[in-house]
């Protein structure tokens, strides 16, 4: 094909994209400047930087009711290094059970992660069937524990409560790894702290101070 064939080609393209027959160097410079205004080529670091932003963001701010990577804190400092408490500390890495061992044994010890969690979830689950066993019977805590079917109903959930709790650290999840919404692990430990202060309190309050139910003005108002 001969070069003036070309020229006729490129200058009918260049006519087409109403651009005047200059010769094809001419023409492609020509339309890389008319399609430059069309579609602004973005830079590879840019684009980079928008990706990582994107990804960041997503990690920063997941789905409610996702998992989650929990939040890993610095270890705090040994303020009772040399004294004999030290031989109770173990390292936050050795704690978690996403990083450390997942024994029953490890996760069970006092400053693992399954005691403070198994008591807080079993402490807001009793205070709050504590409360509505006094408005339906009448009967204080302890009553409801010696002489009713407390302790049957205790024995019954506990084992769930902390099978439910254990089987997941069994699989490196943290507590801390699951929200949704109001629903997450700072809430459920404060909440579970609350709990556990109440109830011991109204056991006191109950047996020493009352002697008898805290809520049994309802049971008798409502003539149950």
């Amino acid at each position: 094909m001969s070069s003036s064939t070309m020229l006729s080609r490129t200058g009918c393209l260049g006519a087409v994209a109403g651009l005047p027959s200059l010769g094809s160097s001419k023409v492609k410079s020509l339309n890389t400047a008319f399609l430059g205004g069309l579609k602004r080529r973005v830079p590879a670091s840019q684009q980079q930087e928008r990706w990582s932003f994107v990804v960041n963001a997503k990690q920063d701010t997941p789905l409610p009711g996702t998992k989650r990577e929990p939040e890993k804190k610095d270890d705090p400092l040994r303020i009772f290094e040399g004294s004999p408490v030290e031989k109770f500390y173990r390292p936050e890495e050795e704690r978690r059970p996403e990083d450390g061992n997942t024994s029953t044994e490890s996760l069970m010890k006092f400053d693992g992660p399954a005691p403070e969690t198994i008591n807080s979830r079993l402490a807001m689950l009793g205070i709050t069937w504590a409360f509505v066993a006094e408005i339906l019977t009448g009967q204080s805590v302890w009553e409801q524990v010696t002489e009713g079917r407390g302790l049957i109903w205790f024995l019954f959930v506990a084992p769930i409560i902390i099978a439910a709790t254990l089987i997941p650290m069994y699989n490196r999840e943290s507590p801390d790894s699951r929200e949704n919404g109001p629903f997450n692990a700072q809430n459920e430990r404060w909440n579970g702290r609350a709990a556990m202060i109440g109830l011991v309190a109204l056991l006191v309050t109950e047996n020493i101070y009352l002697k008898g139910p805290l809520l049994g003005f309802i049971h008798s108002s409502l003539n149950l």
